[in-house]
C-alpha cells in the first residue's frame, strides 16, 4: 500500500515539476518566435522581389504592397502573440493550447522548409525555421506527452488544430499587412 502512495506522490511530484518547466517553455518559444518573425521580417521584402515571378500570389497581390505591408504586419503580430503565453501562464490555460500553437510552430517551420527546397533557395524564416523552431516545438510536445499533460490528445490534434491555427493567423498577417499598405498609400 505505501509503495502505491509513494508511486502517485512521485507521479503527482513529476507533473508539478512539468508544470513548472512548462511556464519556461512558454518563454523559450516567445523568443523562438520572435527571433524567427525578425528574421521573416529582415528578408521578407528582398525575398519577394526576387522570386516576384514563382510565387502564385503575386498575380493577385502586387509584390509592391506586400514588400511595404508584411514586415511591419509580421512585427505587429509578433507583439500579438505575446498576448497568448502571458494569458496561458498567468490564467493557468489548459496546455492543450500550447499544443495547438506547438503544431502553428512546427507546421509552420516545415512549410519554410518545404517552400526553400521548391524554390531552389533561401526563404525567409527557414534558417529559425530548421535550427530552433522545428527542434524546440518536437521537445515541448514530447515532453508534454511524456508527462501526459495534453490530456486526450495525440499529434494528429496537434497537426490538425496546427494547421487550422497557423492558416487563421497567416490570414491575419496578410489582412494586417494589406491594411497597412492602403492606408499608407
Amino acid at each position: 500500500m505505501s509503495n502505491l502512495i509513494a508511486k502517485e506522490y512521485q507521479g503527482f511530484e513529476q507533473i508539478k515539476h512539468m508544470e513548472k518547466k512548462t511556464k519556461k517553455y512558454w518563454i523559450y518559444l516567445i523568443i523562438a518566435w520572435c527571433i524567427h518573425n525578425l528574421e521573416e521580417a529582415w528578408a521578407m521584402s528582398n525575398w519577394l522581389g526576387i522570386n516576384e515571378t514563382k510565387l502564385p500570389y503575386t498575380k493577385f497581390i502586387p509584390v509592391s504592397t506586400l514588400q511595404q505591408g508584411l514586415p511591419i504586419a509580421l512585427i505587429i503580430a509578433t507583439l500579438l502573440l505575446f498576448l497568448i503565453p502571458i494569458l496561458a501562464i498567468y490564467k493557468k490555460w489548459d496546455n492543450r493550447i500550447f499544443g495547438i500553437i506547438l503544431g502553428m510552430c512546427l507546421i509552420n517551420a516545415i512549410g519554410h522548409i518545404l517552400i526553400t527546397i521548391v524554390l531552389g533557395s533561401y526563404s525567409p524564416g527557414v534558417i529559425t525555421a530548421l535550427l530552433i523552431n522545428l527542434p524546440l516545438s518536437v521537445f515541448i510536445i514530447r515532453q508534454l506527452f511524456k508527462y501526459n499533460l495534453l490530456k486526450n490528445f495525440f499529434w494528429f490534434h496537434i497537426f490538425a488544430y496546427g494547421a487550422i491555427g497557423l492558416i487563421l493567423s497567416a490570414l491575419v498577417v496578410w489582412v494586417l499587412a494589406l491594411s497597412l499598405y492602403y492606408a499608407g498609400a
